[in-house]
């Protein structure tokens, strides 16, 4: 009787596992574990018949069952293979996270094959710029006019509805002027970059830094087992013609992955300003035609190596060599308000030279502690920055019939060499969970800028020092950070992540000419929180929250004075504090296609360059103030038409609200209205997939930001991209703003007095590029079993 319970035993647990399915899950990665979807991960048994078939979602995730039994499992999209192996399925299965070698043929494409050239994601929108037209042969800064949510004006960037935003290059920030930014961005060539992301709510492990969000500019690497290269020339010609040369070169094969880019610039440019004041007994109007050339030399290098499976290495180098020069002729006339007869002049005349260097290095090293995605990125960095700047001007002020006054004869010189370093070193942590995906890590920079001015008075004909306004000024900063994340995915519909990032800055300024010693020291925290409900395929909510700080700028910390006529000067703060950022946004997206967000914005402590006139003396001062605290709330839509095949257009507005309440006497509280519309469109003339047109238009309506009012501007781009000698052969024409209106007129107020500015910044014009792509996109490799092929196969 015990033999035959014994035997039935058998019987049931054979049949019971025999009838039983298990689960096999897994997830699809590819470069820089980006998820992979709309991938078909099937299984076979060893006669080739299929069982069981699954596609990757949104995060690159699948899952099915089967019975126990040995299979081959095979993934491929569009009929190409990508993985194939055989698996044993004796239990339930996780293969955790696969890495899919030809990650980028694969990154951000749809069912139909074709690469978005929009992706909305949970907290940023992704710009693949290779695939546009707009930007081709031009530089990253016309890469960001083409980039939907962002808008340059004066060659300040700054984010639709949300204001100036800090940029990153390939996640690392970049601290630098607003004009030198500018600068920077010209000298990097479009066609070195693969996307652009607009991130408006970043995580916890991004800096705090940066007002209303952060833009991401990611440069392209090379594919795996390929390597290919390219060569170009741009003819621009706007009041002035201008021309660029550039080269690119891309290699990765086995463990060795290697990158160079360099490009030659020269532009030359007419931009004028017509300013006003309306002073209670005169009215100033002051015209500036300003002529400058600027001469651009960039360069980077990468090298990447794979020591290990588990760890590999990099070097990066990005460099930037520019030498600017301009001249103009400020000419004031003063008008009585009352007869509006004209009272007398000022007469200047202006010569100004810069020469910004900057060389930035990177040293990272990643290291996979197993097959499951858990890793640790460390990075080091060293960023060297120098600017030597000369300004001469000279001038008289004149009578009602433009005679010399005697005794009004003005002239200076000024000579300023600026020298930044900054050395930075950060670890980060991932660490996948079945209940939480968390990440930690820690960073520490340290900052050191030097400023030293010289100034020499030349109204008497000889050069003699001004020990009054020649200053040495030092700055060093200390930030130390500590942050942890952690996401979860709470059920089918609900998934949410929080963070919290904590950092403590020191800093001392010493201005040797007034010898002042200022210090601070703080420790905040900065959270963040993501709420996510998708009830179905086609609709999803998010909720987010996030808390920055905007530190002031180098430059504006320094104390010393600089003088430009006897009317007009501009000075630093060394008691300039940080402005403290709370944004909170409501989104929801349909179809990946419609995005609507509602959001609010609260700055504390808000930070700006004032210009404060003097209705007595008729001087204007400028110096960088925390002036008041504001609010907006706005509202945002856009929706991406790519049903098409040979039309992709990102079309949408922003609307807000903006409050402002001054905390000093001479700027009142205001508030006031403002929208954007735009509409990116890109069109594929010919079967062939060898002709496209880019058109894009905006419009800035006529509202108010922060104190300053604006008049409407209008902005019209037009490109033509044609392939030629299959496809290696790129020659593109742009014309940019065509409808010649990026004219307006900003209005403020300063101690009662209103302010005027008409500035026009040679944006029309015509650009003309061509480039040649060659190499191999698959460099043949000999093929050779190795002896632990099933362990290797269980370890991917």
């Amino acid at each position: 009787m015990k033999r035959i319970f014994i035997l039935l035993a058998i019987i049931l647990h054979y049949s019971y596992t025999q009838g039983q399915q298990f689960t096999i899950k897994g997830k699809l990665v590819g470069r820089q574990a980006a998820p992979i979807e709309f991938m078909y991960v099937s299984l076979f048994k060893s006669d080739s018949v299929l069982v069981q078939q699954a596609i990757t979602d949104t995060l690159g995730q699948f899952a099915m069952k089967a019975d126990k039994k040995a299979y081959r499992l095979i993934v491929k999209q569009f009929g190409k293979e990508y993985l194939n192996r055989e698996i044993l399925v004796d239990g339930d299965r996780d293969l955790g996270v696969i890495e899919i070698e030809d990650v980028t043929a694969l990154q951000g494409i749809t069912i139909t094959g074709k690469k978005k050239i929009f992706e909305q994601k949970v907290d940023r929108l992704v710009f693949n710029i290779e695939n546009a037209v707009m930007p081709t042969g031009g530089s990253a800064l016309d890469a960001l006019k083409s980039t939907p949510g962002v808008r340059i004006q004066n060659d300040v960037i700054s984010i639709v509805g949300k204001g100036e935003v800090m940029v990153m290059i390939d996640e690392r920030l970049q601290r630098m002027s607003k004009e030198d930014l500018a600068n920077f961005m010209k000298s990097i060539p479009a066609d070195n970059i693969r996307s652009i992301e607009v991130i408006t709510t970043p995580p916890a492990q991004y800096e705090a830094e940066g007002n209303s969000g952060l833009i991401n500019i990611k440069l392209k690497k090379a594919r795996t087992n390929s390597w290919d290269a390219s060569i170009g020339a741009s003819y621009t010609q706007k009041t002035y013609a201008g021309g660029n040369l550039q080269g690119l070169f891309n290699y990765n094969h086995n463990r060795l992955s290697l990158q160079a880019s360099v490009s030659k610039g020269k532009q030359e440019l007419l931009t004028t300003a017509d300013e006003q004041i309306f002073y209670t007994k005169e009215r100033w109007q002051q015209q500036t035609r300003n002529r400058s050339q600027r001469d651009i030399l960039s360069a980077g290098w990468g090298i990447d190596y794979k020591l290990t499976n588990k760890w590999t290495t990099g070097f990066k180098y990005l460099g930037s060599y520019t030498d600017r020069q301009s001249t103009n002729q400020p000419f004031t006339t003063r008008f009585n308000s009352e007869t509006s007869i004209m009272d007398g002049f000022v007469a200047s005349d202006v010569k100004a030279a810069s020469k910004p260097q900057m060389s930035s290095l990177n040293w990272y090293h990643s290291f996979s502690l197993d097959t499951m995605g858990k890793k640790i990125t460390i990075d080091m960095d060293y960023f060297d920055y120098q600017k030597t700047d000369f300004r001469f001007f000279s001038g008289n002020e004149l009578d009602q019939h433009k005679g010399i006054i005697p005794g009004s004869f003005f002239s200076s010189e000024n000579n300023n060499i600026n020298k930044i370093k900054n050395y930075a070193a950060k670890t980060d942590v991932t660490l996948p969970y079945k209940w939480a995906n968390l990440t930690a890590g820690a960073r520490f920079s340290y900052t050191i800028t030097n400023n030293d001015l010289v100034v020499y008075d030349h109204h008497t004909g000889t050069p003699v020092l001004n020990t009054n306004q020649s200053n040495v000024f030092n700055y060093k900063e200390y930030n130390e950070a500590l942050y942890f994340s952690a996401a979860r995915k709470i059920s089918d519909k609900w998934e949410t992540q929080a963070g919290m990032r904590v950092e403590a800055t020191q800093t001392k300024g010493y201005s040797e000419n007034l010898n002042q010693i200022n210090t601070n020291n703080y420790i905040k925290l900065f959270p963040t929180a993501y709420l996510t409900y998708v009830p179905d395929e086609n609709n999803s909510f998010s909720l987010n929250y996030s808390r920055r700080i905007r530190r002031p700028e180098f430059d504006y910390l320094n104390p010393f004075v600089v003088r430009s006529n006897p009317y007009f000067y501009a000075e630093g703060n060394p008691f300039l504090k940080p402005s403290y950022i709370n944004n909170i946004e409501l989104s929801y997206v349909k179809n990946q296609q419609w995005v609507n967000s509602l959001y609010y914005s609260r700055v504390t402590d808000f930070g700006q360059d004032l210009a404060i006139t003097n209705d007595v003396t008729n001087i204007t001062r400028k110096t960088p103030l925390n002036y008041a605290n504001t609010y907006q709330i706005g509202i945002s839509t856009s929706y991406n038409l790519n049903k098409y095949a040979w039309w992709n257009s990102l079309t949408g507005f922003n609307v807000n609200y903006q409050n402002v309440k001054s905390k000093v006497d001479f700027v009142r509280s205001i508030d006031g209205y403002n929208g954007y519309l735009f509409s990116n469109n890109d069109f594929t003339l010919n079967r062939q997939k060898s002709v496209f047109l880019g058109v894009n238009y905006a419009l800035q309506l006529a509202g108010r930001y922060q104190i300053f009012h604006i008049s409407t501007l209008n902005i019209l781009d037009v490109s033509v991209k044609c392939l030629l000698a299959n496809k290696k052969l790129t020659l593109t024409v742009t014309g940019e703003d065509l409808l010649n209106a990026q004219r307006p007129v900003i209005t403020y107020f300063s101690n009662g007095i209103k302010n005027s500015i008409r500035s026009y910044g040679d944006s029309r014009g015509v650009r003309v590029s061509i480039s040649y792509k060659f190499g191999r996109n698959s460099i043949t490799l000999k093929q050779r079993d190795f002896g632990n092929e099933e362990e290797r196969d269980r370890a991917k």
